[in-house]
């Protein structure tokens, strides 16, 4: 415990003696982490509409004109006996063709002078809300368009497909961005923590001198580092809640059209975000202190 609190007494002092370098690494840590959690908090977002959008997600099976009895028994009991499906409505020709014509825009009102309905019964299904909906909707789908008396099903396959792998791409890049950036901060910081042992490096090795242990002698370098990523890192937080508050109230309206809940980071990620900057502080620190300990032994 004496030894933590004079490495914490160093470190204050060391802090002190070079404000200017440490103020500089705690602000590339703050603008390094902003992008990592903005890009975090995009992230989630989208991920949330995803999940929003595929819980609202409903398969529509359309009928051949001429579907017999029998072959919309087999359907409907395809459709009864899957346990992810919450509820089916049936809409017959008439009642698609009744909805077509109250809801159909001016450029199209020729159409209502038709002599025949041009519409297909469907039955519109909707599933349970769960993580995986989608992969059961293609089950059934695939299942479905088999049978004798379907035309087609559609649940808009193409742009969900899309996204997900938009949103595949954009996890991988998270990945990537969040590596590049670590790798930058340990060289940043690795390089602060570097000009500090350099500053005392006579005073290092009188300590060596009289007994001191490279433990002793570390201490105080390592909470150094730690301190710039936890300080980094917060001030970050800031800066993206500050960023989150903005974009809320101002596009409020525009979200709610979207069905999303714009939400900030969730805590688990928060703390990640922190432990992952103190984390990179430490390693820094380390990998200076090594470096400079291994040279002065090879004297």
């Amino acid at each position: 415990m004496q030894t933590l609190i004079s490495g914490f007494r160093t470190t204050l002092s060391n802090i002190l003696n070079n404000k200017q370098t440490f103020l500089l690494s705690v602000a590339t840590i703050t603008i390094a982490i902003s992008i990592l959690g903005l890009f975090l908090l995009l992230f989630f977002n989208l991920n949330g509409l995803l999940s929003n959008w595929n819980r609202q997600v409903q398969l529509i099976v359309y009928l051949d004109d001429d579907i017999t009895v029998s072959q919309k028994e087999i359907l409907e009991g395809l459709i009864s006996n899957n346990q992810h499906v919450e509820s089916t409505t049936e809409v017959s020709r008439e009642t698609a063709w009744a909805e077509f014509q109250s809801n159909i825009s001016d450029n199209l009102k020729p159409l209502l002078s038709l002599e025949f309905n041009p519409l297909p019964g469907s039955y519109k299904i909707r599933f349970r809300s769960s993580d995986n909906q989608l992969p059961h909707i293609r089950e059934l789908s695939e299942t479905l368009e088999t049978q004798q008396g379907v035309e087609s099903i559609q649940y808009g396959e193409e742009w969900i497909t899309r996204f997900e792998k938009f949103m595949v791409f954009s996890k991988i890049f998270l990945f990537a961005i969040g590596g590049l950036l670590s790798l930058g901060l340990i060289l940043i910081i690795s390089n602060t923590i570097r000009l500090s042992i350099y500053s005392r490096q006579d005073e290092i090795e009188l300590m060596l001198l009289i007994g001191a242990t490279p433990t002793f002698v570390k201490i105080p370098f390592l909470l150094e580092g730690m301190i710039q990523g936890l300080a980094g890192s917060v001030l970050a937080l800031f800066l993206i809640g500050g960023v989150h508050y903005y974009l809320k109230s101002e596009f409020q309206s525009s979200i709610d059209s979207m069905g999303m809940d714009f939400q900030f980071i969730a805590e688990p990620f928060l703390f990640g975000l922190i432990g992952l900057s103190v984390l990179v502080g430490l390693m820094a620190s380390y990998i200076s202190t090594f470096q400079f300990l291994y040279l002065l032994n090879k004297k």
